[in-house]
């Protein structure tokens, strides 16, 4: 008896999933239009995203006892990976204000750095702000103090474990003040390090300076669209199941016979009485 019980459960668990199955195919546009209007939701979305760019710039820290030596000891090596895990917590105002420094230094200066450090003006500082003159010392530091850690929201700092490799990473709306920014920071760090520790022994080199983003990293209209168009089929699929699983009304004869036990002796056709 229990035998056919289960041999009953387990045919009408075959024939529900085929009945939904059947259900969802037929139902096919329905998820295709979900789709659809998913998709042209998540592109509409995207494209009112302000786009922004990364560039990362890449240093290793070392310490060395003896600054005219090149050699590194065990010991120096341990120095350095203990500053670069360290070295997070150091980005604070005032290295941004070392950093604004450095990118405004060649502002009067002609050719390609004066344009870099120009357009670096242009971006961060408010059209009609005059700059400070480098001899009024004491107005030029809060000049690059208030200005500089307007830099902080846009710089972070990683450091791979157990190595003396720092990594730069910035993100602005601008793919040239990104690379700017990071390549400033990376070779700046070495010095505000030194100065930070009192120390001269600290060696920085930037092993790989922040590169021009030629693509954003926030904005990816290929994968929102592929996603949402995902998230609708499947939405859509869940909202018909649903309604199919909720649906009692007897449709068939073989509804009758499964939901009721009932054989159908006949069936009498519809008659469109008008005709």
């Amino acid at each position: 008896m229990d035998s056919n019980n289960n041999v009953n459960v387990k045919e009408e668990n075959e024939l529900d999933i085929r009945d939904i199955a059947n259900y969802l195919l037929g139902k096919l546009w329905i998820i295709i239009l979900a789709m659809v209007c998913f998709a042209v939701v998540a592109i509409i979305f995207t494209s009112t995203i302000t786009p922004k760019y990364t560039s990362r710039a890449t240093m290793f820290i070392t310490n060395t006892q003896d600054s005219s030596s090149s050699s590194q000891t065990m010991s120096d090596w341990n120095v350095g990976k203990q500053l670069a895990i360290t070295s997070p917590e150091l980005i604070d105002e005032r290295f941004c204000a070392r950093v604004f420094d450095d990118l405004i230094s060649a502002r009067n200066v002609a050719g390609e750095a004066g344009d870099k450090s120009r357009a670096f003006i242009s971006f961060f500082v408010p059209a009609g702000v005059e700059i400070p003159f480098e001899e009024n010392e004491a107005e030029y530091k809060a000049f690059i103090l208030n200005y500089g850690k307007r830099l902080l929201p846009y710089i972070s700092v990683t450091s791979d474990d157990d190595t003396c490799i720092v990594t730069f990473t910035v993100t602005t709306t601008n793919a040239q003040m990104s690379a700017l920014i990071a390549t400033s920071a990376a070779d700046k760090f070495g010095d505000y390090i030194n100065d930070f520790m009192a120390s001269d022994s600290i060696r920085t080199v930037t092993a790989k300076e922040g590169a021009v983003s030629s693509a954003p990293s926030n904005v990816n209209y290929g994968r929102n669209t592929i996603l949402a168009a995902v998230v609708g089929a499947v939405l859509a699929a869940i909202v018909l199941i649903v309604v199919f699983m909720f649906d009692d009304k007897i449709k068939t004869p073989d509804d009758i016979d499964r939901y009721l036990g009932l054989s159908v002796l006949g069936v009498i056709p519809e008659i469109d009485v008008e005709a």
